[in-house]
């Protein structure tokens, strides 16, 4: 007959060896993390640390990711710490006027285009306004802001500010991906946690799939919002608090992408339809707006399409010349002007540093003439377009 005692000993054994093992992989995963791989996560235990500040970004309008209204924030790394403000509106951006010159241009994009690292005064738009003399409205974000989240900010919001030029700045690197629910779901394990938009097929078109409610009022997003159940609350913690967890995110992003993943290779059918679909919203929506697709490419992308090719530079070049789009391909333009690619991107950071945005601004420059009152018109890349039929 089995003694009791020695069953709970056993038992008590086996429960600490478990947790010391539990605890040593919590260790080992967040040192990893930390001291490896350079990663900006930490868990929210350790986050929470910090004395508060002011509130920078939100996540409760139609279009997911965006900024408090005139609020100030810092964004720092290892290699810049720059300060960011907001207008009245939420951008990132000097006050504007919505019935202002008509001649100014609607900025749309992602965390490249709103300066990630950078002085706003640094950044590609800003350099466009002083050089020109015209303004650049920029309603880019951070935060996984996607080719959907373009089509409802211009919809809703941006298309609202006289202007005649819609510049958007594409990252294939992750605008295939961002507004994928499938991706998400498969990958990111705070998709039940974020209102932000994903597309979702009704019929013939693509309609915003949101996976909470929006957050009710005086809540910045639905992660600060009260959460009701345990196990919904037990879930949450273990998301935002283990290493392990955090560590097996990681790896599986970077082995599902191998080290070889360009944007400008490997999409998917049924991702390049969606994002084709929200261009052809904001086209629609422009009217008789003068439109213009700027593909960014990160460091990887130039060696992946010198061996692999460029099928998204021709696809993208025959959908403009279809909708009436002007494109340029900063992967084609910016090396003419600086071949050292390592110089474009910061050395702790894959976006553009400060000279990767002046080298942007020059190529765009050679590439897009304005006429009349400022007016753009289609430059090289518009004729390369309308000659060759790409």
């Amino acid at each position: 007959m089995t003694n009791p005692a020695a069953m709970l000993l056993r038992l008590a054994s086996v429960a600490l060896l478990v947790l010391s093992f539990a605890l040593s992989a919590e260790v080992l995963s967040f040192v990893y993390l930390r001291y490896v791989t350079g990663v900006a996560w930490a868990p929210d235990f350790l986050r929470a640390n910090s004395a508060p500040g002011p509130v920078w970004l939100t996540e409760f309008e139609p279009w997911g990711a965006w900024h408090a209204a005139n609020s100030e924030g810092r964004q720092q790394s290892s290699c810049f710490s720059v300060a960011l403000r907001s207008n009245y509106f939420g951008a990132r951006d000097r006050e504007r006027t919505i019935n202002g010159n008509i001649h100014r241009t609607i900025v749309l994009g992602d965390s490249f285009a709103e300066g990630w690292g950078v002085e706003a005064e640094e950044r590609l738009s800003n350099l466009l306004e002083a050089r020109l003399g015209r303004e650049f409205l920029n309603f880019a974000t951070e935060n996984d802001f996607g080719p959907l989240q373009y089509q409802l900010i211009y919809e809703q919001l941006a298309s609202r500010f006289a202007h005649d030029h819609v510049l958007i700045l594409f990252l294939p690197d992750n605008d295939f991906t961002d507004n994928d629910a499938d991706y998400w779901r498969q990958f990111r394990p705070d998709f039940f946690e974020r209102y932000r938009p994903y597309y979702r097929m009704d019929g013939h078109a693509y309609v915003p799939l949101y996976p909470v409610p929006k957050p009710p009022d005086g809540f910045i997003d639905h992660r600060s919002a009260p959460q009701s159940g345990l196990i919904t609350a037990a879930k949450r913690m273990a998301r935002e608090n283990s290493s392990m967890l955090a560590l097996y995110r990681y790896l599986r992003l970077r082995f599902q992408r191998a080290g070889a993943y360009s944007g400008y290779l490997d999409y998917t059918p049924e991702q390049q339809e969606a994002v084709l679909w929200s261009l052809r919203r904001i086209k629609a929506a422009a009217g008789e707006r003068r439109v213009t697709l700027v593909i960014i490419p990160r460091r990887h992308d130039f060696a992946q399409v010198a061996t692999r090719g460029n099928p998204l530079g021709k696809l993208l070049r025959r959908f403009g010349h279809e909708n009436d789009i002007t494109v340029i391909d900063l992967l084609d333009a910016m090396p003419q002007l600086e071949p050292q690619i390592e110089r474009y991107f910061l050395p702790c950071d894959g976006h553009w540093s400060a000279v990767g945005n002046r080298i942007a601004a020059e190529a765009l420059l050679t590439r897009i003439s304005f006429d009349g009152p400022n007016r753009p018109s289609g430059g090289i890349e518009r004729s390369r377009a309308g000659a060759d039929g790409r």
